[in-house]
């Protein structure tokens, strides 16, 4: 005879059959909340190994960056990278105020097809205006009103700017051989040209902090751009490859030297010396004397750029002045007193 269950024993089963429900949605829920969305209209250009290298490179532009910063504005300055991201440049558009601090950069690719290698950096208000007044002799302290550049800083933060464009070009010097140059500083991120809406870009975010004022500076790269930069990447690391064959290393250090041969160098014969009053220059006459700190049958020095490199004796050769090389000197050593 089949055993009948009790009221309390089918209201403890309906109720454990509703807590498991309960815990498989939150499992659901929780799985869902993991997963990112993925626009198959718009697929991402660059992989994540390529996005990994993007934040390598800048790490170190972040740390050469901050000593930089430091060095120039002479009080405590920081920064790290947070992250790097590919999107759409009018998401990384809209996201900037109506004023922003706009940096239009030329990174001149060696190699390159195209006539610009547009690069943008943009940079909080707060940290340009705290940048501003220390420059100025300020204590570095950032503008409580909110209001526009004028044209004396924007003058001013146009050569703060170029220093930071300009170490770019030691930061991918292992990676690729490239000029970077500023173009122009723009105030208006809505007038900026050169970049399509819908094209995608990389977007470097670093944090920085200046004496207490915190901001970003944010580092857009075209996949044009990018893509052009990781294919002469490409290109390079073979050509460095056959590089390795000890003929073209020979013929590559045979160059260098013929290049440094042509160096110009400016040779002079140092017969001695003396210390005079002035009073006794403006008494000298025509055939006065000058006794030298050498006695006459001693070398002559023969200095090249400042510096001793061999001793002789003064002769004539086809009726000119000339010096005999007797003997050589340590290089950079101080000509004889």
């Amino acid at each position: 005879m089949a055993e009948i269950l009790s009221q309390s024993q089918i209201d403890g089963l309906l109720s454990s059959l509703t807590s498991g429900k309960d815990e498989i949605e939150s499992q659901s829920a929780s799985v869902f909340n993991r997963v990112k969305e993925y626009d198959f209209r718009r697929p991402k250009l660059f992989t994540r190994e390529q996005l990994k290298l993007l934040f390598s490179i800048y790490e170190n532009y972040a740390r050469v960056l901050s000593s930089h910063i430091t060095g120039i504005l002479q009080i405590y300055s920081q920064i790290e990278i947070f992250e790097v991201e590919e999107q759409q440049y009018y998401e990384y558009n809209n996201a900037l105020p109506d004023s922003a601090l706009m940096g239009m950069i030329d990174f001149e690719i060696k190699g390159s097809d195209d006539d610009e290698d547009l690069v943008l950096m943009d940079m909080s208000k707060e940290i340009g205006f705290c940048c501003i007044e220390r420059l100025l002799g300020g204590r570095g302290r950032s503008l409580e009103s909110d209001r526009e550049y004028t044209e004396i800083e924007i003058g001013v933060l146009d050569y703060f700017v170029r220093g930071m464009v300009n170490l770019m070009k030691n930061v991918w010097f292992d990676y690729l051989e490239i000029t970077p140059r500023l173009l122009k500083i723009e105030t208006n991120a809505r007038t900026l040209q050169g970049i399509s809406a819908n094209e995608n870009v990389v977007i470097i975010v670093m944090n920085i902090t200046v004496n207490e004022t915190q901001g970003k500076i944010n580092i857009c790269i075209p996949a044009t751009t990018l893509d052009m930069l990781f294919k002469k990447r490409i290109t390079q690391n073979k050509r460095n490859a056959k590089r390795g064959d000890q003929q073209a290393e020979e013929s590559r250090r045979k160059n260098i030297i013929d290049e440094i041969r042509k160096t110009e160098l400016q040779v002079k014969g140092l017969l001695g010396e003396v210390e005079v009053l002035s009073q006794d220059i403006f008494d000298l006459e025509i055939g006065d004397i000058i006794k030298l700190n050498k006695p006459i049958d001693s070398f002559v020095d023969i200095v090249v750029n400042d510096e001793t490199w061999f001793r002789g004796e003064m002769g004539v050769f086809n009726k000119n002045k000339a010096i005999v090389i007797k003997e050589l000197s340590a290089a950079g050593s101080e000509p004889n007193r």
